[in-house]
């Protein structure tokens, strides 16, 4: 019965060592995709992320808001503290099933005390046998190596933050409130000029491909604010895609050019984000355009002086490609608790207002939606 035991242990302890050395390797190097449902890394973010979610929907804005931006810093240290608590047990696991002694005692205490000590470098083991002072120098070497890998690789994260957050602030409309995709257009198109646009719409175009690559590597980059009231990575990507989309379906052979590349990477970004970061489908329908919104656009494109479709068949290939993307969107938005709309720094006098409105609507929305499960 003892051997039985014995033998699980070494096998649970195996197990566990290698379960947390792979999710550290493959969430700090491999830049995959897809994660199991098994993965450490995706049970504590699913963990820890609808706990932050449930606490902030009932908090008054500001402590709402100091949960979100405190949020990915402090959750990437429970990481961290997840792997070595993994490796602690792992290691004791092992260590007791293989029959040795570290520190002259078999006790789960004392085991504890090892493993953790010796966790972080050798020099603290007790070891006097080489079999046991083998299994240390491999313990200390997993430790270590794990958190020199999350120590290499905050440069990386911040760096792809940093990057991000730059053209953010290049996002503007001079006239102040919120900026919507008509005036996107408008602005990025003087006196009838589309290549000024379809020039933003290939700038934009890039940063979208490099958020998509940075944060389908790195998804916890996604739950990283914006240091600017009313600026948000999602937000500003909607409001570009939105803005190619409506160019693609009101302007004649906008379709082949940058507005079309932008709504094709822009539609690709928003699926394959909220595909790594789990975001759950909801069964709710439509994409959010509607015909009331569409008929003011409109207006506001007839009087830029712009070349237009037909009316109705811009609406409905408005309908169309939106459609391609639009409730995936809304899903991905509520849920990082994001504002709707997207705030310029020339919207100064009024931001504070209409963000703290759209924030309190963001957070109604996401206890109703939870009250409805």
């Amino acid at each position: 019965m003892t051997d039985i035991s014995n033998l699980l242990e070494l096998i649970a302890g195996t197990v566990l060592v290698i379960l947390i050395v792979c999710d550290a390797v493959g969430t700090l190097i491999v830049t995959q995709g897809q994660s199991g449902p098994w993965r450490p890394t995706r049970l504590w973010y699913g963990l820890t992320w609808r706990a932050a979610r449930m606490i902030v929907i009932r908090l008054p804005r500001r402590g709402g808001d100091g949960v979100l931006n405190v949020y990915p810093a402090v959750s990437l240290l429970g990481l961290l503290l997840v792997w070595l608590s993994g490796l602690v047990v792992g290691w004791a696991l092992i260590y007791r099933a293989l029959g040795e002694h570290p520190a002259g005692a078999s006790d789960w205490q004392t085991l504890f005390y090892y493993t953790g000590a010796s966790l972080l470098t050798p020099a603290f083991g007790t070891a006097h046998d080489f079999p046991t002072r083998l299994l240390t120098l491999t313990e200390a070497l997993t430790g270590l190596g794990t958190i020199a890998l999350l120590i290499s690789y905050l440069p990386a994260l911040y760096g792809g933050y940093s990057k991000r957050e730059a053209r953010l602030l290049t996002l503007d409309d001079p006239q102040g409130g919120r900026l919507t995709p008509v005036r996107v257009i408008a602005i990025h198109s003087i006196d009838g000029n589309l290549e000024l646009l379809y020039r933003f719409f290939a700038e934009w175009e890039l940063w979208t491909a490099e958020v998509l690559e940075s944060h389908v590597s790195y998804p916890m980059l996604a739950l990283f604010r914006s240091q600017h009231v009313g600026q948000s990575w999602i937000t500003a990507l909607g409001v570009v895609t939105d803005a190619a989309t409506l160019t693609c379906a009101a302007i004649p052979e906008a379709d082949r050019r940058e507005p079309y590349f932008q709504y094709r990477r822009g539609r690709r970004a928003i699926h394959e984000i909220a595909t790594r970061l789990h975001v759950p489908s909801s069964s709710a329908t439509g994409h959010g355009i509607t015909r009331d919104g569409f008929d003011y656009a409109w207006g506001v494109l007839c009087e830029l002086g712009l070349p237009l479709r037909e009316k109705e068949e811009a609406w409905q290939r408005l309908d169309d490609l939106r459609s391609g993307y639009g409730a995936r969107f809304q899903e991905l938005v509520d849920f990082l608790l994001a504002p709707h709309g997207f705030w310029g720094h020339s919207a100064e006098e009024t931001v504070l207002q209409e963000v703290a409105r759209a924030t309190m609507d963001a957070r109604l929305r996401a206890r109703r939606t939870r009250s409805d499960r």
